[in-house]
C-alpha cells in the first residue's frame, strides 16, 4: 500500500448535492498544495454516515500520513437539523485536522441559488467555529460562488481586535 505524505496538502470535502468549488483551481497558485485529496459523499450515504467517514479519515490513517494546510467543505443547500448538525462535524473534523499540523484555513463554501437562505445558517456555524479554534490558528473563512473572495469570520478579541477595528475605521474614513 502506497504511504501518501500531504505537506500543506489540501482538502476538499463534497456534499452531496454541492458545487464543485472551481474558484479553488484560481486559488491553488497562492495556497503551497502540492497534494490534494477530495472526500465525496455518496449517493446512498446519509450526511451524518459521511460525517463519521470523513472524521474517521482525519482522525485515523489519514491524519498519520500527512499534514493538511487547507480545507474546503462544499456545502449543499440542506438547511434541515440534520444536514446541518454533520456539516458541523465535518467542519470540527477538519478544524481538529489543521489544528493538529500547524493550523491552516477552513473555508465552507456554497452556492447561492436557494436565494440567500444559506449565508445566515452557514455565517452562524462559520462564526461559531471562529471561535471554538481561533487559539489553534485555523483561520474559518466564508465563501460563496460568484463572489471574488472567501470572507474571513474568526474573531479577533482583546486589544489587537480594538487596533484591527481602529485601523478598519481609518480605512473608512482616509
Amino acid at each position: 500500500m502506497q504511504k501518501f505524505n500531504f505537506p500543506n496538502g489540501l482538502l476538499i470535502v463534497l456534499e452531496l448535492g454541492a458545487e464543485w468549488p472551481s474558484w479553488v483551481q484560481a486559488e491553488l497558485g497562492v495556497w503551497p498544495a502540492p497534494a490534494r485529496r477530495v472526500l465525496v459523499q455518496e449517493q446512498t450515504e446519509s450526511s451524518a454516515a459521511f460525517a463519521a467517514r470523513v472524521g474517521e479519515l482525519l482522525g485515523g490513517a489519514f491524519a498519520r500520513s500527512g499534514v493538511i494546510g487547507s480545507a474546503v467543505i462544499a456545502c449543499s443547500e440542506r438547511l434541515d437539523a440534520v444536514a446541518c448538525g454533520a456539516r458541523r462535524e465535518l467542519a470540527r473534523a477538519a478544524a481538529d485536522a489543521l489544528a493538529r499540523g500547524s493550523g491552516g484555513r477552513l473555508i465552507l463554501a456554497a452556492s447561492d441559488r436557494n436565494e440567500g437562505r444559506s449565508r445566515p445558517a452557514l455565517g452562524a456555524l462559520a462564526r461559531q467555529l471562529g471561535v471554538e479554534w481561533q487559539s489553534a490558528a485555523v483561520d474559518i473563512r466564508l465563501h460563496f460562488a460568484g463572489e471574488p473572495e472567501a470572507l474571513s469570520v474568526s474573531p479577533r478579541t482583546g486589544a489587537g481586535a480594538r487596533r484591527a477595528r481602529a485601523k478598519d475605521n481609518a480605512r473608512r474614513v482616509a
